[in-house]
């Protein structure tokens, strides 16, 4: 296993963020995320890791100033492609664990999983305390994680996914426990006419129990849930959502509304 988690997975053309599926979903996405943390034109949003910028753009044409950070220096240059010419939006490359802001944004995203690659423990905390850092007191975090909870529960081991390029990605998949839960992923993709890819790696387990009180350990008070970036109502139970997004306000304590 590489161990770097941004070449093992993010720069081996396995996973797209720029694919026309996830470019399809980001309107309706990012009008969720815009309702979700109460935007108004002028907010300062950063977004982390914002890709190829497919929300960063959209925030940034409803009229949010927007920073965009990312480890990919493939994937900023498509995202600054997408923006040219756009004004109140600019991407960084940099890594989430040394954001360096203080008091500077009203708002802030971690959308689609991008939480949860490193190998310790510790260094999910140095990110969501750098996003606490990064927000003006009262600041809104909007994060979106895969639900450990279900996945434990209810997701397949192994499955197939077709992509519109005609590819086809193979997802294996195995559960590991202990004080550290964590999934252990090999994808294989294959391209028509082109070789296969194949890479793996490890995603730290976040269901809510743990990613609530890993957010008020960071200064993040959780403040309302949901089971997707559609708006889905989150579930009376945790292992009952795929996904698991979170409202966290800068400030600590308290418990989330449903």
């Amino acid at each position: 296993m590489s161990r770097d988690w941004t070449t093992a997975l993010f720069r081996s053309g396995i996973f797209t963020p720029g694919a026309p599926e996830a470019v399809a979903a980001a309107p309706a996405e990012t009008d969720f995320a815009w309702r979700a943390l109460g935007l108004r034109p002028g907010d300062r949003v950063l977004d982390v890791a914002c890709g190829t910028g497919r929300h960063a753009v959209r925030l940034a044409r409803r009229g949010a100033l927007v920073l965009g950070v990312d480890a990919s220096a493939a994937y900023l240059r498509e995202a600054r492609r997408a923006a040219r010419g756009l004004p109140g939006v600019r991407f960084v490359r940099g890594d989430m664990r040394r954001l360096h802001a203080c008091g500077e944004f009203d708002a802030a995203v971690n959308l689609w999983t991008s939480f949860g690659y490193f190998r310790r423990p510790a260094d999910d905390l140095r990110v969501l305390r750098g996003i606490a850092r990064a927000l003006k007191p009262g600041g809104r975090l909007l994060i979106d994680v895969s639900n450990f909870d279900w996945v434990r529960a209810r997701a397949p081991s192994r499955w197939w996914t077709r992509a519109s390029d005609g590819s086809y990605l193979l997802q294996e998949s195995r559960v590991l426990g202990g004080k550290d839960p964590r999934t252990v992923n090999d994808w294989t993709r294959l391209a028509p006419g082109g070789r296969a890819r194949r890479t793996r790696f490890t995603l730290r387990g976040y269901g809510r129990a743990r990613l609530f009180a890993l957010l008020r350990k960071a200064g993040l008070r959780p403040a309302r849930v949901w089971g997707g970036l559609d708006g889905a109502q989150g579930a009376s139970r945790p292992a009952e959502a795929p996904r698991l997004v979170v409202l966290a306000l800068n400030g600590g304590g308290g418990a989330a509304s449903r």
